[in-house]
């Protein structure tokens, strides 16, 4: 039996292997456990296998991680704190092909093992499977992993939660995902703000670096943030956020274009803040200041590119000869990346130049200084990258550590967008924060800050609690962050998402949007804790936010459209209009809309604008008798324009309060000018 040797787990650990071995609603020994970087994930999942191998002796286990370092350090701390023999642990990728006919424990590289694994999980039951750093296996390209066959399931990641939409265009919670589904929802947190109020980090601060554009580097970034702004208001006038652009690009349409042209642009924008001169520069200050500081630090740098990691790297080694300096990065080969990170380990090397592939997973608790030289403007990579530097050292028996993590961002741009997602100060302590702005000249000393460049709205809890945690019967300013879905409703009240799909309980949320904009229809939000309708309106001071009311239940979005409508007359001619269809109906025949100019129009959009739907044509009789029938039934039964479908059998229908009714039978459709020459 596999049993763990050489550490003893802190309580708050030994929880968190208690809450994986009770599991979730669907089974024992199955679940995710968000545990901040440093820890003591590894050690925590070896007491898990420990668990499941009370159960079963015979377990088997895989462990799938990110990165060959990762890989190779999983590996010897399988040798070290557990009672399999070196001969028992093989690898999987990272030039290695170990399979279970040899192995009791493989530990594979997540690209390989998305490939194998599956396969070779057949013959090698029972078996737990250990995805680290969970979050990277949701990625298209490595989710099937997820299917390998194990009865003993866990996740681990600081930070698990990706950005995934449903069908719908709806945000799907961790439990929801793909990864979450696979391994299990989150069963034990331990976050960064826990590690610190728990007393688990060592004594550290953090500096903030606002360093400058030159002047030319300020007119390339004007001009990108223009065209940025631009697709950006394009991609909101087709009725889509932004948020959404990596989904989006890869339709075949004009959203698609729009949304490949804007990510193009926002990562030229990156690019051109990765290259800002004046990060090397402050880079190199900060680095001389630690490192002539008379005390023996070991510092650990991190570039968002490989390129400009190699830039830097030649720099200080050219600018400072006398320092021992090692790189390491995704293009060096195996032997050359571990010894990187062996000399690092050892001192031979006092200064570590990387990339991200180190931020996540690679235990260098020798490291007490980071500098984060160039970094996206992920809250989680942020969060990553701090627990490289404030990881503790749980074999020291000197001095206590000491950590400063300094963060470089370029003032006045979207770097600065960061410090509007995550209060800092509440997530590692109000006093462990120092700001600091570096003037353009060379020789210049930085300004000391008072606080942040940019602070973040209060959060839902805080503004629920804030309005007396109960549903707004009138509007009420919206002081707080504006997230969650967004939706749109029109002047029939049937609510839909941002790409268009109906809701089916759109409950009073037409009434709330009106009491705020004082008109039907209009786009909303709505909170993702509390289900607060969110709409924008007309206070005294200009637009204002507003908490217009509360769902009552979540919305629900018909996702699956079928052929038929149910529960309907056989014979559609049978149907009055205004009769209300109980089922699902498609949309296959295309959406339209009625217009009441010139007396009444169907009008279609095209790939070269809007075109009406012919009255009158004696090569299409039918087809003109079609539209002037939905038009008669249409006067019936309002006095305004609206939208209105054709599903594949020719029956026209139309939404109003989230329900459909019948407009007419239209087999075949309309008659189109673009279509009779």
């Amino acid at each position: 039996m596999i049993k763990t040797r050489g550490f003893t787990l802190a309580d708050w650990q030994a929880a968190a292997v208690q809450a994986w071995a009770s599991g979730d609603a669907a089974a024992p020994h199955r679940g995710t456990l968000e545990i901040v970087t440093g820890g003591g994930k590894t050690l925590i999942a070896m007491a898990c296998a420990e668990r499941a191998a009370e159960q079963n002796p015979d377990l088997r286990i895989a462990v799938v991680v990110p990165t060959e370092a990762l890989a190779r350090q999983w590996q010897t701390a399988l040798e070290r704190f557990t009672s399999l023999e070196a001969s028992e642990i093989g690898l999987l990728g990272a030039g290695e092909s170990a399979n279970f006919s040899t192995r009791r424990a493989i530990v594979a590289v997540l690209n390989t093992a998305s490939r194998q694994l599956p396969a070779l999980a057949k013959v090698a039951q029972p078996l737990m499977l250990i995805v680290d750093e969970c979050h990277r296996a949701g990625a298209p390209t490595f989710s099937r992993v997820l299917n390998t066959p194990a009865n003993y399931r866990l996740g681990l990641s600081a930070t698990p939660d990706r950005e995934e939409f449903d069908e719908a265009g709806q945000p799907l919670r961790y439990d929801e995902q793909l990864v979450g589904r696979a391994l299990g929802p989150v069963v034990y947190r331990f976050t960064l703000r826990d590690a610190r109020l728990a007393g688990w980090l060592p004594d550290y601060n953090i500096h903030h670096h606002g360093v400058q554009l030159s002047d030319d580097e300020r007119r390339q970034y004007d001009q990108i943030s223009r065209q940025v702004d631009d697709l950006a208001e394009e991609l909101q006038s087709l009725g889509f956020e932004t948020s959404r652009s990596q989904q989006l690009q890869k339709r075949r349409d004009d959203v698609g274009q729009i949304a490949r042209r804007y990510i193009a642009a926002t990562s030229r924008r990156k690019d051109l803040l990765y290259r800002a001169a004046n990060r090397s520069r402050v880079a190199h200050r900060i680095l001389d200041r630690t490192l002539g500081s008379g005390q023996a630090r070991r510092v650990l740098l991190f570039h968002e590119r490989v390129n400009e990691a190699i830039s830097l790297y030649r720099d200080l080694v050219k600018e400072m000869p006398d320092t021992r300096i090692a790189i390491e990065h995704s293009r060096l080969n195996t032997r050359s990346r571990t010894l990187a990170l062996e000399n690092f380990r050892t001192g031979a090397a006092q200064v570590l130049v990387s990339v991200k592939s180190l931020v996540e997973g690679i235990d260098v608790p020798e490291a007490d200084v980071g500098l984060s030289v160039a970094s996206t403007s992920s809250v989680r990579q942020r969060i990553q990258a701090l627990g490289r530097v404030l990881r503790r050292r749980f074999d020291d028996t000197g001095a206590p550590k000491h950590a400063d993590m300094h963060l470089i961002y370029v003032s006045g741009t979207v770097d600065e967008q960061i410090y509007a997602k995550e209060d800092w100060a509440d997530l590692t302590g109000e006093g462990a924060n120092h700001y600091l702005r570096w003037p353009s000249e060379p020789d210049a000393e930085p300004e000391e800050m008072l606080g942040p460049p940019a602070t973040p709205r209060p959060t839902e809890e805080q503004e629920w609690n804030r309005i007396g945690r109960a549903a707004p019967t009138e509007p009420l300013p919206w002081l707080g962050v504006v997230a969650g879905q967004e939706y749109s409703v029109d002047t029939l009240g049937n609510v839909t998402t941002i790409s268009g799909v109906l809701v089916g309980n759109p409950q009073d949320v037409a009434a709330m949007v009106e009491r705020v904009r004082k008109r039907p229809g209009g786009r909303f939000r709505v909170t993702p804790l509390h289900r607060l309708v969110l709409v924008w309106g007309e206070g005294p001071d200009g637009t204002t936010c507003y908490a217009a009311g509360q769902l009552r239940e979540p919305f629900k979005a018909e996702v699956a459209l079928t052929d038929t409508i149910e529960d309907a007359p056989c014979d559609p001619t049978d149907l009055k209009p205004g009769t209300l269809l109980s089922g699902p109906v498609d949309k296959l025949g295309g959406s339209y809309r009625l217009r009441q100019k010139q007396g009444g129009v169907i009008e279609r959009r095209t790939d070269d604008g809007i075109e009406f739907a012919l009255l009158d044509s004696a090569a299409s009789a039918d087809l003109t008798r079609n539209a002037r029938l939905v038009l008669d039934n249409w006067r019936q039964l309002f006095d305004r324009g609206i939208a209105f479908f054709l599903s594949k059998d020719g029956r026209a229908w139309y939404a109003e309060g989230g329900k459909k009714f019948h407009l007419a039978h239209a087999p075949g459709g309309f008659a189109w000018p673009s279509n009779n020459p």
